[in-house]
């Protein structure tokens, strides 16, 4: 398997976009879910949301430092110093859950089991620094799937306020869940080139058949549409009316003093 120096020049572009967008997933997810710090229906819960959204933005600080070393800069740059039209994350990573908990819970349902089969299809790359990340870090993915799951099936059965919240969270958000695999040139040509094993499809029937095990148990249900090919989304820098104004705030730190030091 390749190390940086002997992957070809012209493979870099394309395998840094993919890694991009796996970075910009977790790290907006990670910034969407920090919010509730405090604010969590539990202070039990109010811990463990906390510590699995620094999770999420570990994982990414990962992911951009590879991209980083393939693009010859620093990861900080990388995260902070692009414009919003630069990022290629899915645009139900984005979306604000306007502080309820169920749509919180939902979106990271959908998210994290998109993870899990993400990175099982990653850590088959042939590029080894990526499969060895991605192996590494399936066990922790595998502990925020077993925390939203627990939530999904404790609401499910939590009497019929809690089961409707959660079912029309589910229904909600069951669109934008579709947003997770788009594609763009980048991530067809990781694909082909073996970068990234596998197709789309394949981690959209695994990942839907997962949900639809866990709702089902839950006395819950998921729909989600088939992706859209054509959709021209997140991960070709196309983002909601509120992405510019989250990008901002998240950046606002390293703008005034980007070569800072912590």
């Amino acid at each position: 398997m390749p190390h940086d120096d002997s992957i070809p020049e012209r493979d870099k572009k394309p395998l840094a976009e993919l890694l991009l967008s796996i970075a910009d997933d977790k790290l907006i997810l990670g910034h969407r879910n920090a919010d509730w710090t405090g604010l969590a229906p539990i202070l039990e819960e109010d811990i463990a949301y906390s510590s699995l959204a620094q999770d999420e933005i570990a994982h990414a600080s990962a992911f951009f430092d590879l991209a980083a070393r393939l693009l010859k800069t620093t990861a900080d740059r990388l995260a902070y110093g692009r414009a919003a039209t630069d990022y290629r994350c899915a645009e139900l990573v984005e979306f604000s859950d306007e502080f309820d908990w169920a749509l919180a819970l939902a979106r990271s349902f959908y998210c994290d089991h998109f993870d899990r089969a993400r990175l099982a299809r990653l850590a088959r790359s042939k590029y080894r620094p990526l499969a060895e990340l991605s192996s590494r870090l399936a066990a922790e993915e595998q502990i925020h799937v077993d925390h939203v799951d627990s939530w999904i099936h404790r609401l499910g059965h939590g009497g019929a306020e809690a089961h409707e919240r959660m079912q029309n969270a589910l229904d909600r958000l069951g669109d934008l869940a579709q947003t997770l695999f788009e594609t763009n040139d980048s991530i067809r040509e990781c694909e082909r080139l073996g970068y990234y094993p596998g197709d789309e499809q394949s981690i959209y029937d695994t990942w839907l058949e997962g949900l639809r095990t866990v709702a089902q148990k839950a006395g819950l249900s998921v729909n989600v549409p088939v992706p859209d090919s054509n959709r021209q989304g997140g991960r070709r820098g196309h983002h909601g009316a509120g992405f510019a104004a989250l990008i901002d705030e998240l950046t606002e730190v390293y703008r005034i003093e980007p070569e800072a030091a912590w």
